[in-house]
């Protein structure tokens, strides 16, 4: 922040979040917007005005100062941005967004900070400034390795003799400090309840715990806490504000996050079950790609691909109309919560530039973004209890049986004769001959004859790609035709199947064929399988389709071939939009199923497509038909921007893709079938009953070259065949056995449950974006971790995103961050102070450790404890130093007033969600039991919770259930968590921030949620046979953990009476306990 010393204008020191605020969002935009003119570097300076430096734009140009710190409406800056005056306005050409007006106006509200680093012109004449990534490295505390050392000889001997304490006394002798006395038993419990758990304890739990005079009494209400299921509640809340948790995307509508509350109860049974911190790192970056995924302790499905869920959990744009720029703030949010959560760095900071304190380069930021660049998202599938899974072993186990018997020994009774037959007792029959005499005629079975009328009469065998095309132009045609004619009109057929295939050719011309799904797996053509719909592969031969049990046609991508109840998502390679249009040859059965181009990791669409159309088609259906399916439209305004296809089937229906087309026309002309071609070409057939035989013929030659070796026509021919049931006269019972019980077990499978998650897509590297513009690249950078973490000994990986790797080197006993970070925010939750004060930010602006050795030793006691949380918060509180007492001892706040040596304990005040929880608690409302049905309770909307999206209101109490369980509506945040600082959920806060203003005060007085359960809690004493003194002693006791002083239980009976209680008086009186401070206070 810039202020005058003596007549020179010198930058106060700035804080940690401002410096992110300039860095990520004002000097980027004025270097975009205004260094053109107004900076050292503009070839012609305008108006005298430079802004590229805090200083001179305090002091201004032609016009005097161009900023008036806190004052936006005073700035000519502002005023030029608004384009308040005609005269004024900047930049000239085109006016800035509101957003970008609204940045600068924070920004000049915040005091204009601006970092202390030299002016321009000092610049020129000292050379370039040089970035030197090691001596920064070398320079700062946080980037040495963690140090494991003994614990330090203290004087006072008698206080402790455990380690953390020898620490903390060590440092407080250093200042001729001594610890003070240990804390009541009223108060430790009362603090040490509100630490693990976030409750007040009970009534008998506090008599219980008074009245223990064990030596280890204190050790056990600890063990007894880190066992509750609500141990998990608490610490899940805390990791929640890491990660900006919230069940909305906020923006102009506040469409909901799908599936959020999985991954907020996710938290819950990872710190209920100690899940080992590197473990639970792992999973938050890649518990996706695990090979042996943590699995559900109950219902044994995959825990860790649940973690993945945070990356997602961001404030989301519908419809951008830059949907790239879009995609940059998204990642630059997600390596901002990443860096900040699991490394307690700014890395973000380092978008436009190398970091201007810390060891973080501008290379590092762009090889962490092409780790997101390189995933997508995915609503991931759970199988509770193996109920899908063991289905599927059923359904897999069956039909190798039954894909394992060849297509032609469905058809082994079927001459060349019959086939002949059937063709031509058909024909008569769809020319109206009676059945009668057809039977008579060419002594068929009436049943597969039937079956026969039918296959001809499907309108696909008309056309040109089918086998049975020719014969298609002869089903109306007299079958005493002359070979004259015959000739004539086949002369016709030929030329008819020739044109079509130039017809094909011409209309793929300058096109391209994106898929055709003829590779032996997904894997190897880049698809990206999700579920068990659509299995590793595409079809091969002699494959069944239990959805319509039919023979698979080879080389599609077929999505029912275990039924049709099995969901599944296939995601095609990352490509470069070249076309207008996008063609798809497939099938389709109506029931869950979309097909969506995901342009630039945009996935809003199913709440609000982007500003230009043609990227999604819902519910596409054609009946199992193969047909060509468009997405056009505007997808021409798109063109340049990286996309994939993914095609989603969340239902009943399934997916028979065959091939995928980019064109700028119309989706491409049918081929001619070369099987068609063939018999049209035969000079031997001169007329029906020739045609008939030679179809015949090229059965039998299908059957003996086998379904593994004969041409594609030639499968499609047998797999129509055998799918038609020409050939119902054979009846075995082993492939009809087969057949009944495979389809019996599709129509069992359970649909999955669903979380939002993480996957992996096709591997790139991101580009350096000039000052962070998109339109503006730089040098392509791999993926990699931070340099001055050893990122740069890592290869990049080859395929898939690499994250995996990443989350290992996080996590690795070598990166002296991960560890200390953690500890510290364990500490700072338990002791009111982090050892490092500023949680999310261990670089040069952050602050400095207070007991380094302290830190280290709990970093490394927690990696050699197996990473484990519980542990670390046992140790912690199980410590003198955590048991003190809170009273002031003047002399030492002499010495040290912050309190920062730990001579006592910090008076904390309990957070907003504990606030709320403790006033259901007493009442006696409180629903505590783990997990919320539903997912979550509806936050209360009040008359001034106004806006588009206002979500239906829940009940004032949220049902009784923890403030945990209430849902978090970016756009309609709950009014008591907001005045009792629950953080807007847009970035990490691993610091609350503990304001005292008088929306406080006044939500405690005047809220109905207050207002209600100081009623309750009164009336819960109206048939009580308790006297006044009991019912003011029971209150004391569940509100603060002790019984009155006699002070205080006379003003209370004097207020109250001594005879039977008014339940009016006794409401106000219990409103007034949850007004005090002692309420919200922990000593």
């Amino acid at each position: 922040m810039l202020i005058c010393c003596g007549g020179v204008l010198c930058a106060a020191p700035i804080t940690s979040e401002q410096l992110q605020f300039f860095e990520s969002k004002v000097r980027p935009l004025l270097a975009d917007k205004c260094y053109k003119c107004h900076s050292n570097k503009a070839e012609k300076l305008k108006a005298g005005l430079y802004l590229d430096h805090g200083a001179t734009i305090i002091s201004g140009g032609d016009s005097g100062p161009s900023v008036v710190a806190g004052d936006p409406d005073k700035s000519l800056l502002i005023e030029a941005v608004r384009y308040t005056d005609p005269d004024t306005q900047m930049p000239p050409k085109k006016k800035l967004s509101d957003e970008n007006i609204k940045v600068l106006e924070d920004w000049v509200v915040m005091g204009a900070p601006w970092p202390n680093e030299p002016l321009p012109d000092s610049e020129k004449k000292l050379g370039p400034k040089v970035f030197d990534l090691n001596k920064r490295k070398s320079e700062h505390w946080c980037w040495q390795p963690v140090t494991k050392s003994e614990p330090p000889q203290v004087a006072y001997k008698d206080w402790s003799t455990n380690p953390i304490d020898l620490h903390v006394l060590s440092a407080l002798e250093k200042k001729g400090l001594k610890p003070s006395l240990s804390a009541d038993k009223n108060s430790l419990i009362r603090r040490v309840y509100f630490d693990l758990i976030g409750l007040p304890p009970s009534s008998d739990e506090v008599l219980g715990f008074l009245n223990d005079k064990s030596d280890d009494a204190y050790e056990k209400l600890v063990d007894r806490l880190l066992s509750s299921s609500h141990f998990g509640e608490r610490w899940a809340r805390h990791w929640m504000d890491l990660v900006r948790y919230a069940e909305s995307c906020g923006h102009e509508f506040d469409y909901p996050i799908p599936h959020a509350t999985e991954y907020r109860d996710y938290l819950i049974r990872a710190f209920n079950d100690d899940v080992r911190y590197d473990q639970f790192a792992i999973e938050h970056i890649a518990g996706d790609l695990l090979a042996d995924p943590r699995k559900n302790q109950k219902d044994n499905y995959n825990e860790s691909v649940i973690g993945t869920g945070f990356w997602h959990l961001h404030e989301a744009t519908h419809a951008p109309t830059d949907v790239r720029g879009n995609e940059v703030e998204r990642v630059d949010n997600q390596i901002d919560v990443f860096s900040k959560t699991f490394l307690g760095l700014t890395v973000s900071c380092a978008r436009c530039h190398d970091h201007m304190f810390d060891a973080i380069s501008t290379k590092d930021y762009y090889a962490l973004a092409g780790y997101l660049q390189s995933s997508r998202r995915q609503e991931a599938f759970l199988d509770p209890g193996d109920a899908i899974g063991s289905k599927i072993s059923q359904i897999k186990k069956l039909k190798s049986e039954l894909d394992s018997i060849p297509l032609e020994s469905f058809t082994k009774n079927v001459s060349p004769d019959k086939i002949a037959l059937y063709l031509m007792a058909s024909k008569e029959a769809i020319s109206g001959l009676q059945m009668s005499e057809i039977l008579k005629k060419y002594k068929v079975a009436e049943t597969t004859l039937n079956r026969w009328v039918e296959a001809v009469k499907d309108p696909k065998i008309k056309d040109p790609e089918h086998p049975l095309f020719v014969w298609s132009q002869f089903i109306d045609a007299n079958q005493n035709l002359t070979p004259g004619l015959f000739d004539k009109k086949m002369e016709t057929v030929k030329r008819k199947l020739a044109d079509q295939q130039k017809q094909h050719l011409e209309s793929t011309k300058d096109s391209i064929k994106f898929a055709d799904f003829s590779e032996s797996s997904y894997k190897e053509s880049g698809w990206l399988v999700q579920g068990e719909a659509f299995e590793d592969a595409p079809t091969k031969p002699g494959e069944w389709v239990q959805s319509d049990g039919k023979a698979a046609i080879p080389g599609r991508a077929n999505g029912g071939r275990l039924g049709g109840k099995l969901q599944g998502v296939l995601r095609s390679p990352t490509f470069t939009i070249s076309h207008n249009q996008i063609h798809h040859r497939l099938g389709a059965r109506k029931g869950g199923l979309r097909i969506r181009v995901i342009i630039d990791g945009y996935y809003m669409e199913p709440y609000n497509g982007l500003l230009f159309g043609g990227t999604r088609l819902n519910d596409p259906n054609t009946d199992g038909h193969n047909n060509w399916m468009t997405q056009g439209r505007d997808l021409k305004m798109y063109k340049g921007h990286k996309a994939h296809i993914e095609y989603v089937d969340h239902g009943d229906g399934y997916f028979d893709v065959d091939e995928i087309w980019f064109s700028d026309r119309g989706a491409p002309k049918p081929r001619s079938s070369a099987i068609a071609y063939k018999i049209a070409s035969n000079n031997k057939i001169h007329s029906v009953q020739d045609l008939a035989i030679a179809y015949g013929w090229l059965w039998k030659r299908s059957i003996n070259e086998g379904s593994s070796k004969i041409d594609e026509d030639g499968k499609k021919f047998l797999a129509w065949g055998v799918a038609c049931g020409i050939d119902e006269e054979n009846d075995d019972d082993e492939l009809s056995r087969l057949r009944k019980e495979v389809s019996k077990l599709c129509g069992e499978v359970p649909a999955p449950r669903k979380v939002q998650a993480l996957c992996d897509g096709t591997g790139e590297n991101e580009f350096v974006l000039l000052r962070g513009n998109h339109r503006r690249l730089g040098d392509e950078v791999p993926r990699r971790f931070l340099t001055a973490l050893g990122g740069e000994k890592e290869k990049a990986p080859l395929v898939g995103s690499g994250r995996l790797s990443l989350a290992k080197q996080v996590t690795d006993v070598n990166n002296p961050l991960t560890a200390r970070v953690f500890v510290n925010r364990l500490w700072h939750h338990l002791f009111g102070r982090g050892i490092v004060p500023s949680t999310d930010d261990f670089g040069v602006l952050g602050k400095k450790p207070s007991n380094p050795d302290l830190l280290d030793h709990l970093a490394s006691s927690f990696m050699g404890d197996n990473w484990s949380i519980k542990g670390a918060i046992r140790r912690m509180v199980l410590t003198q130093t955590y048991r003190q007492s809170s009273s002031t001892n003047p002399e030492s706040s002499k010495v040290d007033p912050e309190n920062i040596l730990l001579h006592r304990a910090n008076l904390k005040r309990i957070q907003g969600e504990s606030i709320r929880d403790s006033i259901l608690m007493v009442s006696g409302r409180m629903d505590d039991k783990i997990f919320c049905d539903g997912g979550s309770v509806p936050v209360h909307v009040t008359d001034f919770m106004t806006g588009r999206g206002r979500p239906r209101g829940g009940p004032l109490d949220g049902k009784g259930k923890r403030s945990l369980y209430v849902s978090v509506k970016r756009n309609f945040l709950s009014p008591m968590m907001l005045a009792f600082d629950t953080p807007v959920p847009f970035s990490s806060m691993g610091k609350r921030t503990v304001s005292n203003v008088p929306a406080q005060a006044l939500i405690m007085m005047n809220d109905p949620f207050v207002h209600e359960q100081s009623s309750i809690w009164a009336k819960s004493f109206t048939d009580t046979k308790l006297n006044t003194t009991q019912i003011v002693e029971q209150m004391y006791m569940k509100a603060f953990s002790r019984v009155p002083s006699g002070k205080e239980l006379g003003a209370a009976l004097e207020f109250l009476g001594e005879e039977k209680v008014d339940e009016r008086k006794l409401t106000d009186f219990a409103h007034v306990i949850f007004n005090t401070k002692e309420f919200i206070f922990l000593r």
